[in-house]
């Protein structure tokens, strides 16, 4: 008995030397572990098509495996949303994306100038940022600035690093001004780019079209967004032909079904030359018909 009671003791003192210590003056052990992505992906126009965050576009690893490359054109466009980044492939809500430091963006626009060299990133995700608050910003060139590039975006130190390889003309692009009105629709000569719309020329309240319409359906926009205000029939369909506008009354308002706001829009019967005045204090739109 005795020797079990003391084989006993013998067990219980050799475990408690293998607990951990209680000493509240010992620093913890801190395990350092590597965050490594394995791609990264690219959204915008200047992607392929790829706007999608479910189904971007990947980019190329190198021997680093924190620097993703890759080489594309980037061209200098109305709306300018080129290109931003993510490390993931999951629906916008869950995606992690990469976007211009909020310091760099250009302001009043949703994004900013990409510039060779070094460009900062900063993530932005609906779990970090909270809902409401995602950036939906990208990188955009500056006049003069369209070229093949060769990028590479290290997601670790937040860094895109841009160099040229060669220039690329600037297309002709309609800038958005305040105040300024716009035809956009499958009537009109740039048919339904909201990015590009066909304008109209501005005499204090007075804007006037003068060219050539298709038949097919317009509506006259005040910014390049969809979200926005626009002019509109005051009954949806309203016909112009040869003969002018029947009803030219005129509201201005944003599609919302709840507030009884219709996506009304001009019908185009006849194909032609026509000039069109917008009076946007009496809220009328004349139409004169100028031949074939």
């Amino acid at each position: 008995m005795k020797n079990t009671q003391k084989m006993l003791m013998l067990f219980l003192a050799g475990t408690l030397l293998w607990l951990p210590s209680c000493n509240k003056d010992k620093e913890p052990e801190v395990i350092d572990v590597e965050r490594h992505y394995e791609m990264v992906y690219m959204l915008g126009a200047a992607a392929d098509g790829h706007w999608d965050s479910a189904d971007p576009l990947p980019m190329k690893v190198t021997s680093d495996k924190d620097v993703f490359v890759y080489e594309l054109d980037l061209v200098r466009s109305a709306e300018n949303k080129l290109i931003k980044f993510s490390v993931d492939v999951n629906t916008w809500d869950k995606t992690h994306f990469l976007v211009p430091a909020l310091e760099n963006m250009v302001a009043g626009q949703a994004y900013a100038y990409l510039k060779e060299g070094e460009n900062k990133l900063a993530e932005t995700s609906v779990a970090k940022d909270g809902d409401g608050n995602l950036r939906d910003h990208f990188f955009g060139m500056d006049k003069g600035t369209s070229g093949r590039y060769q990028i590479q975006v290290n997601p670790i130190k937040l860094t895109l690093t841009v160099k040229k390889l060669s220039s690329l003309a600037d297309p002709e692009i309609i800038e958005w001004v305040a105040g300024n009105l716009y035809l956009v629709g499958d009537a009109t000569p740039a048919g339904w780019a909201i990015a590009s719309p066909t304008p109209m020329v501005r005499n204090g309240n007075i804007h006037t079209f003068e060219g050539p319409l298709k038949a097919g359906e317009f509506k006259i926009a005040t910014v390049f967004d969809w979200g926005g205000d626009f002019y509109r029939p005051a009954v949806d369909q309203t016909e112009i032909n040869k003969s002018g506008i029947a009803n030219g009354a005129v509201v201005c308002w944003k599609e919302d079904a709840a507030a009884g706001h219709g996506d009304n829009k001009w019908r185009v019967k006849d194909a032609g030359k026509y000039r069109l005045t917008l009076n946007t204090e009496t809220l009328t739109l004349k139409v004169e018909w100028l031949g074939e």
